[in-house]
């Protein structure tokens, strides 16, 4: 578009340009004046073709920039920021991960939307990366503080052997075995058979404050670990 318009503005210069010499070959009463004056009128012409050609060159280098933004920003995997939505009309149910939560991240599973607490299918507070299913059953989602939730679920551990605190999915991030850690003041764990944050996903957890050994199974689905520190398998 901005060839178009650069293209017709200089076919409009070229016209301008013929009719200045037309209008001077045609009377040969013309002054030496008049026709500087022309000249100048011309080059005047000129001059503001091309500020406006550089205008239309800043825009449309602009709006170029602007894809490039949008294309950088385009994520392929559904996702979503802290807010509270409708499942199936804001968002869509599935799993969720959010990798880099704040300090107050909450987030809840929603049955309703009134603000009752009864509404709460589950939900927690944390810091740490956190894994969410959304079912298709709820009503809504609530996050605060936690950043953006994808449902891009690839591994956020670099060695499958040893992890630090978060929600963990087997296979992905850690692989079944063995792990120990040295114990720290407030440490809960829990084996998990699915991501719904509900009682019922617990397959077996625990608090404690001492030095902690726990076996993850091949059939578990994921491992969640609070003020716990480093994990580390050792069989």
């Amino acid at each position: 578009m901005n060839k178009i318009i650069k293209w017709g503005l200089i076919g409009f210069f070229a016209l301008v340009v013929i009719s200045a010499i037309a209008g001077g070959g045609g009377d040969k009463k013309t002054t030496t004046q008049q026709s500087n004056s022309g000249l100048e009128q011309t080059k005047e012409v000129k001059e503001e073709i091309e500020k406006r050609l550089e205008k239309i060159e800043e825009v449309g280098s602009d709006i170029e920039t602007e894809k490039q933004e949008v294309v950088v920003e385009d994520d392929k995997y559904p996702n979503f920021k802290d807010g509270t939505y409708i499942v199936g009309k804001d968002i869509e149910p599935g799993t969720y991960r959010a990798k880099s939560p704040s300090e107050a991240c909450y987030y809840a599973r929603l049955s309703g939307l009134s603000g009752a607490m009864d509404e709460i299918l589950a939900n927690d507070n944390t810091s740490n990366p956190v894994v969410i299913a959304i079912a298709e059953t709820d009503k809504g989602f609530q996050s605060k503080g936690c950043g953006t939730w994808t449902q891009d679920l690839s591994a956020i551990t670099t060695d499958k052997t040893t992890f630090n605190d978060g929600i963990f999915i087997l296979g992905t991030d850690i692989e079944p075995g063995t792990y120990k850690n040295k114990g720290q003041t407030g440490c809960y764990y829990a084996r998990l058979s699915n991501f719904t944050g509900g009682m019922g996903s617990i397959l077996a957890n625990e608090n404690t404050d001492d030095p902690a050994i726990i076996t993850i199974l091949a059939t578990d689905k994921g491992f969640q670990s609070n003020r716990c520190g480093t994990w580390e398998k050792v069989e």
